[in-house]
């Protein structure tokens, strides 16, 4: 995975697998403290605890199509690659949360890519599951959910053209790309 977009990709993808509806996406990019910070916590149905050890330590996957995954791998490798650092923590019935940090200015971090694209394509195609998106700067605080947009738009299915469009154009005014 080349930037940081990809793992938030693969890591809901886990999310909505474990049958999450409700998944929160926290991005904090703070240049005063040198920092990009990335937490994704959702309320699907939890890993066990073997397998979760399982998860810390090595290539694993509970897929039947493969036995190894390298999501979760390649998103501690690429933090601590650069200072950072991984963590996640489950509980069966109550969902995951997967959290890591890099460090910004670090010559090995990753591009965060298309940070308002991956949002708005979580938002827009899975109308049974409210993201929750909160972007935060040393500036600023922004937030947006599924059900806020559904609310004020008085639509249940946000997958069109023109309402993908909105959905984006509001996420690129409200983050600021470095």
């Amino acid at each position: 995975m080349k930037t940081i977009d990809l793992h938030i990709i693969d890591i809901v993808h886990n999310s909505i697998r474990a049958g999450a509806d409700e998944i929160t996406i926290k991005f904090k990019d703070s240049t005063k403290i040198d920092l990009i910070e990335l937490s994704i916590i959702d309320n699907g149905s939890g890993i066990d605890p073997e397998k979760l050890e399982k998860i810390k330590n090595q290539y694993f996957s509970s897929r039947k199509e493969r036995n190894i995954g390298l999501g979760l791998a390649l998103l501690k490798y690429h933090a601590e690659l650069c200072g950072g650092q991984f963590s996640i923590e489950s509980e069966i019935g109550k969902g995951t949360r997967v959290y890591a940090f890099f460090i910004k200015s670090h010559i090995d971090r990753q591009p965060v890519g298309d940070l308002a694209g991956c949002i708005t394509s979580f938002i827009c195609q899975y109308p049974h599951i409210n993201f929750i998106f909160n972007y935060i700067t040393d500036n600023s605080n922004f937030s947006i959910s599924s059900n806020d947009i559904k609310n004020a738009l008085e639509l249940e299915d946000l997958n069109k053209t023109e309402i993908i469009k909105i959905v984006k154009d509001l996420i690129c005014e409200n983050i600021e790309t470095k």
